[in-house]
């Protein structure tokens, strides 16, 4: 049961507020010791506690009955963008569907499922489906024969999409179905709580974050770009670190949330107009440290202290303002110490800030906006890989910056 089935949003944002005045009050960092910085999300393996791994645990189980079952994946449906999106699997041999997005109305077979609520046995899918997509073609080539498909359900919606694959034909009959359905309900409830836990988490910060953003001036439109950026950056270097789709999914969703400790700083900083003076600019900093006690709080309390979603989270809040060469804050870290997900809304949230107004500046054009990235690359400031990501998808970028242009003609000054 996630805080607010608990308490309701509003008291446990009361609590969120006056954690963040008490720490500032209080004149101490939320979270001082550099040892509660996550080590470094390589991407080289599952970190314990993530739907991946559970997955595969399941899977195991399945296997000591079913050897013949050579993939399980879950397969989530976004009902604002009708995009089925790849989240995570569990496949023999490793070899996995990564990063596909395609509509649910594109899929009329799929759609089907999800009106009918009917799960669905495949005794040949070259045979069954002919049609040019992805996903049948990445199938077809990973020579898996047939298939057990079933939709999952979140009160009474359309959740994701179930799906158990084998490389011998005609493997899933009634009994293997009906074998399968209990893990089925274990696996969606595996993603469910995680689903529930996770947005629940968010949900609750989220208001804060709203409070703070009005409080700030900072537009809900900023921080839609900083997490679609932030996506476009982990996509692009999803290969070379070994980026699964679960963390991709979980860094657009909180690298949002980056900036929450501003609920803990006082107004007559928060909101003043211009650039802040050196002693101004030392208390502002303070609002890193005041995020992460927000995000242990919570994460603690909502249960997932200590899972994929909660590191990410806690990453992105902890060192997005650090830099590579070690003058960022709060913790100098430098690039080898500083996570991925930190580097990467570190260059989301400087790109944003030097392509819109502030109070303080107009927006730069692109070229200048390059030569800037590339002189902060160069004095080892931020990420390069993350950089060139970032701008080589510049028709992407570009759709992102358009679709969610501020609508105000100013914002706040950005720490």
């Amino acid at each position: 049961m996630c805080i607010r089935d608990r308490c309701g949003p509003q008291k446990k944002v009361g609590q969120i507020v006056l954690a963040g005045q008490a720490w500032f009050n209080a004149g101490m960092p939320a979270s001082s010791d550099s040892r509660s910085i996550t080590p470094q999300y390589h991407g080289l393996g599952p970190v314990a506690h993530s739907l991946t791994e559970q997955l595969r645990a399941v899977h195991s189980l399945i296997g000591s009955r079913y050897p013949f079952i050579d993939r399980v994946a879950v397969v989530l449906y976004d009902p604002d963008t009708d995009l089925l999106k790849t989240f995570v699997s569990s496949n023999r041999d490793d070899t996995l569907l990564k990063q596909y997005e395609v509509p649910l109305a594109d899929v009329p077979s799929l759609a089907e499922l999800a009106r009918t609520r009917q799960r669905r046995l495949v005794g040949d899918i070259a045979e069954t489906f002919r049609a040019n997509s992805t996903h049948t073609n990445w199938l077809k080539a990973q020579d898996y024969r047939s298939s057990y498909t079933t939709p999952v359900y979140q009160d009474g919606a359309l959740a994701a999409f179930l799906f158990y694959d084998s490389k011998q034909a005609q493997a899933f009959d009634e009994d293997v179905a009906q074998f399968l359905d209990t893990f089925s309900d274990l696996i969606a409830q595996l993603y469910l709580l995680q689903k529930r836990l996770v947005h629940g988490l968010v949900g609750t910060i989220q208001v804060a974050v709203d409070l703070a953003r009005i409080r700030d001036f900072e537009t809900g439109q900023h921080l839609e770009r900083i997490a679609y950026y932030s996506r476009i950056m982990a996509r692009a270097l999803a290969e070379k670190h070994g980026l699964s789709d679960e963390y991709i999914e979980y860094l657009q969703l909180f690298a949002p949330l980056h900036d929450i400790g501003k609920v803990g700083i006082p107004d007559h900083i928060l909101l003043k107009p211009g650039r802040l003076d050196p002693q101004e600019y030392e208390i502002m900093k303070r609002h890193v440290t005041i995020g992460e006690g927000i995000i242990e709080r919570i994460g603690a309390d909502v249960g997932v202290h200590d899972s994929l979603p909660s590191r990410i989270m806690r990453n992105i809040v902890a060192t997005h303002h650090e830099r590579g060469d070690g003058s960022g804050y709060p913790r100098g870290l430098t690039m080898a110490d500083i996570p991925l997900e930190g580097r990467i809304v570190a260059v989301a949230d400087v790109y944003d800030a030097l392509t819109n107004r502030r109070a303080y500046k107009e927006s730069w054009n692109e070229e200048a906006v390059a030569r800037e990235l590339q002189r902060e690359v160069d004095q080892g400031l931020l990420d390069a890989d993350c950089v060139r990501a970032l701008m080589e998808a510049r028709e992407t970028r570009e759709a992102v910056h358009l679709r969610f242009a501020d609508q105000r003609g100013t914002g706040a000054p950005t720490s």
